[in-house]
């Protein structure tokens, strides 16, 4: 969020302390998610007082809830807090640019950690997909992974972007028409900016609870595996490139209301979503 504090006018954001716990002491009062991160606190010594929406929740009877409305439950329970709004507030500079280029999808192929990764070829085929059917296709990745898919690229008809900033990443996203990527970060960011998401997940049972929520989106629904073991092993192979095809296109029927995709920019994925 310090990367993005001139988009959050009104509210202070400092970059997490250097010296952990030490560096909170000026503070009334905490609130992190975990208790271990950004800064790992003792939560039987905390100083200042400590409060984790994680620790609040093992408290509370299981739930089958949205994240935002988890947080809205806390809020409420431990810091009576009425007056609520799940809009996220991130103002870009260019307010006026939102979704400007709505032929442009947006990939992001990576995420925190490589469990979380789709297959890269797949991603470069559902590329390939877009482009013929009238799509921009944009990669963006960070500057570590650049090259490998520029590479992977040459010669493709779609680009391969990184950006110096998380602004910079986020006001390209910001412009643009729709998100797929992978667990992660970026997905959440580009919901929290209004673009529609599709969210390939190694696990999408739970990731229905912490899909990106600001913006319309939708879980890529895998080819169904018997056993766990199979599932945790073979998911890449039970998301399919047509899957990934037709939960755009329902995206886009989820946009506009309507029980046919956008003429403007679906006509052609009706006829390419074999797998």
């Amino acid at each position: 969020m310090h990367a993005l504090a001139p988009w959050l006018p009104g509210l202070e954001v400092r970059p997490v302390p250097l010296d952990g716990v030490a560096g909170l002491t000026t503070f009334d009062r905490v609130f992190q998610m975990d208790i271990d991160q950004p800064v790992a606190i003792d939560p039987q010594a905390p100083s200042p007082p400590f409060d984790s929406l994680t620790l609040w929740l093992h408290q509370q009877p299981a739930q089958s809830r949205l994240f935002l409305e988890e947080s809205r439950a806390f809020a409420k329970s431990v810091y009576h807090i009425e007056d609520w709004s799940d809009s996220c507030s991130l103002q870009p500079h260019h307010p006026e640019r939102s979704r400007q280029n709505r032929r442009r999808v947006v990939i992001h192929p990576t995420a925190g950690t490589p469990e979380r990764y789709w297959s890269a070829a797949r991603f470069l085929e559902l590329a390939r997909r877009l482009t013929r059917v009238g799509y921009d296709v944009a990669f963006v990745v960070e500057e570590r992974d650049a090259q490998t898919w520029r590479q992977a690229a040459q010669g493709q008809p779609f680009t391969v972007n990184y950006f110096e900033s998380l602004q910079e990443l986020g006001a390209f996203i910001h412009e643009s028409g729709y998100f797929v990527g992978n667990d992660s970060g970026v997905g959440h960011l580009a919901s929290a900016l209004g673009v529609p998401t599709v969210t390939i997940s190694h696990r999408p049972r739970n990731m229905n609870r912490w899909r990106p929520q600001w913006a319309p989106g939708i879980i890529v629904p895998h080819v169904w595996l018997p056993l766990r073991a199979w599932r945790r092993k073979y998911w890449r192979l039970a998301v399919t490139v047509g899957a990934v095809e037709r939960s755009l296109r329902r995206l886009q029927k989820m946009e506009t209301g309507n029980d046919r995709p956008d003429e403007t920019l679906s006509t052609g994925l009706a006829g390419a979503t074999a797998d």
